[in-house]
């Protein structure tokens, strides 16, 4: 993996509107961090982080079906949410597919070549 690649990984985290904030804070960081001996050891906590922060589907479908839920996305919101969440899990998903949890599973997926 090229370091170009880990940081469109980075990026993307940073990105995704579903990131919670101490997951921006950390892909900040890591990319403030830029060619410095302190990015080396936010990288050796990187996959921990997507780790920590990725939702299972079962994970998500509780969440969407919760009074939090509608609190945050509105009724349809959740409503929406909750139907897509239980149609993916009916196709085999293992977890959300949020932007944030994507980017969270790929670098998952490339824990060997990060680590």
């Amino acid at each position: 993996m090229t370091h170009t690649q880990l940081t469109q990984l980075v990026q993307a985290l940073l990105d995704a509107p579903q990131s919670n904030p101490t997951v921006k804070e950390f892909a900040q960081s890591w990319l403030d961090a830029e060619g410095t001996e302190k990015q080396a050891e936010l990288t050796k906590q990187l996959v921990s982080v997507a780790e920590q922060n990725i939702a299972l589907i079962d994970e998500t479908i509780a969440f969407a079906g919760s009074e939090r839920a509608v609190q945050i996305l509105g009724e349809e919101g959740a409503a929406n949410l909750l139907q897509h969440a239980k149609d993916i899990k009916a196709q085999g998903a293992e977890f959300c597919d949020c932007d944030s949890c994507v980017a969270c599973k790929n670098i998952i997926d490339l824990k060997a070549e990060i680590e």
